[in-house]
């Protein structure tokens, strides 16, 4: 096919094409004239010593080199035409087209590429710019070239009713580790460990400078492999062409291969690793694919690294055999941000609090803290691509030194052991001495080790079954289209497997609790992507029109919690609904995952937008400027567990209920709250008593700014108000003399009502400087004869000289009222 060649820019246009060197058929040599053509230009002429300089206009000749070898085929202009700017001069049939060019080189000729000359404006290196193989980044080709191919190997396809399946290595396929400990439980039949491991492979690196990092050099790596694959890729390659993608090195992927496909038969030499990849932060599946990715899928654990491909992509839960490993390669990756993740059902033994088979993260903030650093260095680095290469090899050769120094795995089962050990002289202690034996003596009890390694994951049966829908629903529509004549394009897989995953929670409107941190866009977080796109609608507020509540099961009693208990049509689920509905693709049954609400949740009185009961009243003690609220003071204390019931934008909900009532004593067993007397009280005569107490010329809006806070809600502005006035009284005696009698009235009444604001603490006979809790002021009642409260009142003690001068103020003030009121009255 003939190449088109342009005049270039770097002409004197206007230029006129004044004689063709070279007839269509004849040959052409790269460098040797086959056009000429004329310009104008403008030249000084005349003796500019004497002003006598001029310029004149003169018509050059010049002639256009050949920037190839080849037959001309075609002239793209005429003889005699002028031409304004640069254009399409001429069609040569090239002798080579360097469409494949290998390190600099081409491929099909042998010349240099990245010779530089007069003839052409850029380097033939630009002509094969497609990476297209899988083993090397110095193999390139041209975009035609890499069409031309893609186009073959979907026909190939396509007769073989097959489609590409690109599968990731860490965590997806297998598990690896290079914890010596694993090596020592395989020759030791006697650990717990030894049936979980006994089928683990390994393998050594070479010492070359590429396999692996420095401080590894020599040691073994464990490989082992997801339970079932031999069997789930034998089955998926009938179905795909597989291949291999890794963030690990070269060395690594082929050695991890020998042990997957010890034959070469299911992934041949269709591996890809770091080294060849174009990027060291993401993968793309245009580096297999430039042209097209129709055909192609991919499962990973991992859905951050496919920022191009998330359509095509099948997400796998990560598969963690070794406990607290994590992926030995996931510093060449972006920090993890995997949200959602299944809580393993409780083990009988704990580790630390932990599930002996959750993954029990050894030194947690050692790993927290290289991450972070290793992020400070990505972005020092700066776009540096070398220099980022360089600090993350540093890091991954820091973490696996760590690991072969520190031996994770075998302290975490020294630990389970030791929890054994103790739970074994507990039972004995206890009596519990075994069964007697023929001659009535007693014998110790059978000890059984608890095992550190589980190997129970069955995703890959998952999997398989999402694999064969996929491909059975692309083929189904390839041949609809196939079919009808007016259509002989190929489907897109893409818009396949999202057509397939947006049907498993169509209908579902889903807020979730306690699995998003504050302040960030749940859309944008990989559990709200997941879940949108297996079809469920995304909202971040309780409703009516809600199906479900996700929440974590760590923390059961939310907000949102104490919102939807109230709305029967919502479902509230912990997050492992939402975790197996999306691994197994199928809109589970609620019913296992349902969250046993606290009864106090669901009464309640919580607002709900859009509508709902309205509060019950609410009452405020106040001491030294704490409020609380009775109402939910009661419901919450049984457990410790409560939720800021502030506004519901803020969703306060990592506020556990120690840090906000931190200044609350704790009620033992047998002790009870002062609060729980006010749960019955009638407080239509409270509020009657208090109206009698205060004066019943003072209106409501009076009393709700002696509180603090407007309980049944209060603005700010109100609060400020009654802190004005409250000052005002205090602070300008002079002017508050010259008021209204009425003001002046409700202000003596405001400073006289001490019946709530006399406290006491709960625990003033335990602890004399007492707790801060309020109650109601000491009625003398107590066994002591009525001891003296505590805790130094706000106002209103008789027995405190502060409060003496206070009633001696008061006292003065009534009687300059009714000294006015006297004489007001004679006037009248």
């Amino acid at each position: 096919m003939a190449k088109t060649f342009r005049l270039g820019a770097r002409l004197p246009y206007p230029i006129t094409i004044s004689d063709f060197l070279k007839s269509p058929g004849e040959d052409v040599v790269k460098r040797k004239p086959i056009l000429r053509f004329t310009y104008k230009f403008k030249r000084k002429v005349g003796d500019p010593s004497l002003d006598e300089e001029h310029e004149i206009e003169e018509t050059g000749i010049a002639e256009w080199d050949c920037p190839t070898e080849g037959t001309l085929k075609e002239w793209r202009v005429k003889l005699g035409e002028t031409i304004e700017k640069d254009r399409d001069l001429v069609a040569i049939e090239e002798i080579c087209s360097h469409e494949v060019q290998y390190a600099g080189l081409c491929a099909i000729c042998g010349k240099d590429m990245k010779e530089v000359n007069y003839v052409t404006d850029s380097l033939d290196t630009e002509r094969a710019t497609v990476a297209m193989v899988h083993d090397n980044l110095a193999l390139t080709v041209s975009t035609t070239q890499a069409a031309r191919a893609e186009m073959q190997l979907q026909r190939r396809l396509l007769k073989d009713r097959k489609l590409s399946l690109v599968v990731d290595l860490d965590q997806t396929i297998i598990h690896a580790c290079i914890d010596p400990t694993v090596g020592e439980w395989q020759r030791d039949p006697s650990n717990p460990n030894y049936d979980a491991v006994k089928d683990v492979r390994s393998f050594q690196l070479d010492d070359g400078p590429r396999d692996g990092p420095r401080g590894t050099t020599g040691c073994w790596y464990y490989i082992k492999m997801r339970p079932g694959l031999a069997e789930f890729l034998e089955r998926i390659h009938k179905m795909f062409e597989l291949h291999v993608y890794t963030m690990g090195t070269r060395a690594y992927a082929l050695n991890i291969a020998k042990i997957v496909d010890p034959t070469q038969k299911l992934f041949g030499n269709r591996i890809i690793s770091r080294d060849e990849n174009e990027s060291i932060v993401a993968k793309s599946l245009q580096r297999l694919f430039p042209v097209s990715t129709n055909m192609a899928v991919v499962i990973d654990d991992r859905a951050d690294v496919w920022p191009r491909n998330r359509s095509n992509l099948i997400k796998v839960t990560p598969y963690d055999f070794f406990t607290g490993i994590g992926d030995i390669n996931s510093s060449f990756l972006p920090k993890r941000d995997d949200t959602l993740k299944p809580v393993p059902p409780p083990e009988p033994k704990q580790l630390n609090g932990n599930s002996n088979g959750n993954a029990a993260q050894p030194n947690a903030s050692n790993t927290n803290t290289a991450s972070a650093k290793l992020e400070h260095a990505r972005a020092v680095a700066n776009g540096d691509e070398n220099a980022l290469l360089q600090l993350q090899a540093q890091e991954q050769e820091r973490r696996l030194e760590k690991q072969l120094k520190d031996r994770p795995l075998l302290h975490l089962q020294e630990e389970l052991d030791r929890e054994d050990e103790e739970a074994e002289k507990k039972s004995a202690e206890n009596g519990d001495n075994g069964d007697s034996n023929a001659n009535g003596e007693s014998e110790s009890p059978s000890h059984q080790r608890h095992k550190l390694l589980r190997d129970d994951d069955r995703e890959l049966i998952h999997l398989e079954r999402h694999l064969t829908n996929l491909h059975h629903a692309f083929y189904e529509e390839y041949d609809e289209r196939a079919a009808d004549r007016r259509r002989d394009d190929i489907p897109d897989v893409g818009l396949t497997l999202n057509g397939l995953k947006s049907q498993v929670l169509r209908g579902t409107k889903i807020v979730l609790s306690g699995l998003v941190p504050l302040n960030i866009d749940v859309r944008k977080v990989e559990v709200g992507m997941q879940a949108e796109a297996f079809g469920a609608e995304i909202r971040t507020r309780v409703n009516s029109d809600i199906t479900h509540l996700v929440i974590s099961s760590s923390r059961p009693r939310t907000q949102k919690v104490r919102q939807a208990a109230r709305i029967p049509s919502i479902k509230i689920v912990n997050q492992n609904w939402l975790f197996n509905s999306i691994v197994q693709w199928e809109k589970l049954d609620e019913a296992p995952y349902l969250i046993e609400v606290h009864p106090a949740d669901r009464t309640a009185e919580t607002p709900v937008e859009g509508g709902g009961s309205p509060q019950r009243p609410r009452i405020t003690i106040i001491n030294s400027g704490r409020q609380l609220f009775a109402d939910e003071f009661n419901e919450e204390a049984e457990d410790g567990d409560g939720e800021h019931s502030g506004d519901e934008d803020e969703d306060d909900e990592d506020d556990d209920y120690d840090s906000r009532y931190s200044a609350m004593p704790n009620f033992g067993d047998g002790e009870r709250s002062p609060v729980e007397d006010l749960e019955g009280m009638e407080w239509g005569d409270v509020d009657k008593e208090l109206e009698e107490f205060i004066g019943s010329d003072m209106d409501d809006s009076d009393f709700e700014s002696t509180q603090g806070t407007d309980v049944g809600g209060g603005t700010d502005t109100e609060s400020e108000e009654s802190n004005k006035r409250k000052r005002k009284f205090g602070e300008d005696e002079e002017d508050e003399a010259t008021g209204s009698v009425l003001a002046k009235k409700q202000r003596i009444a405001k400073a006289r009502t001490t019946g709530l604001r006399n406290v006491r603490n709960a625990t003033d006979e335990e602890d004399p400087e007492g707790s801060g809790l309020p109650t109601p002021i000491n009625t003398n009642d107590e066994e002591d004869g009525g001891r003296e409260a505590a805790s130094v009142p706000l106002g209103g003690s008789r027995e405190n000289e502060e409060d003496v001068e206070d009633d001696d103020e008061f006292a003065d003030l009534e009687a300059e009222l009714e000294a006015e009121l006297q004489a007001e009255s004679e006037k009248g």
